[in-house]
């Protein structure tokens, strides 16, 4: 099947790949005593990239920058993170995760990945599929 008609059929099976992940991630979130919203904070705080502004974070999380300052006092409070002054400009507050910040972040994608459907492909498989969602997301953007 391929064409106009396989699309059904294939956005059906990728919704019930997504939702099962949800349920995973909720799962995890539950386990980690997070609440859902202090997660999605944690999962989009990447330690290996240049810090960004709240402002942005608000943007990434489709939010309004307050809640970004509520969800970052309660990861203060945690201990998981703190607001530091932007690198190139000290007037701009940026949200860094600590050390504990990241092993949480890195145990969160470590539960959902194990107990995702995902896990059940091999390395090549997900490889490929990464790959052909990439182009998707890149068709889409352009």
């Amino acid at each position: 099947m391929s064409g106009p008609r396989s699309a059904p059929a294939l956005v059906e099976q990728v919704m019930a790949v997504a939702m099962a992940i949800v349920q995973e991630l909720k799962g995890a979130v539950r386990e980690l005593g997070l609440s859902e919203s202090v997660a999605h904070l944690v999962w989009v705080l990447d330690p290996d990239a240049e810090p960004v502004p709240l402002r942005q974070v608000a943007e990434q999380l489709r939010c309004d920058p307050s809640n970004v300052t509520l969800l970052s006092d309660q990861l203060e409070k945690k201990g998981l993170a703190e607001r530091r002054p932007h690198p190139a400009d000290g007037r701009v507050r940026t949200l860094v995760l600590t050390p504990e910040g990241v092993a949480t972040r890195r145990r969160l994608l470590e539960l959902v990945q194990l107990r995702s459907p995902l896990a059940a492909l091999d390395g090549e498989q997900q490889r490929q599929l990464q790959s052909l969602l990439s182009a998707a997301m890149a068709a889409r953007k352009g």
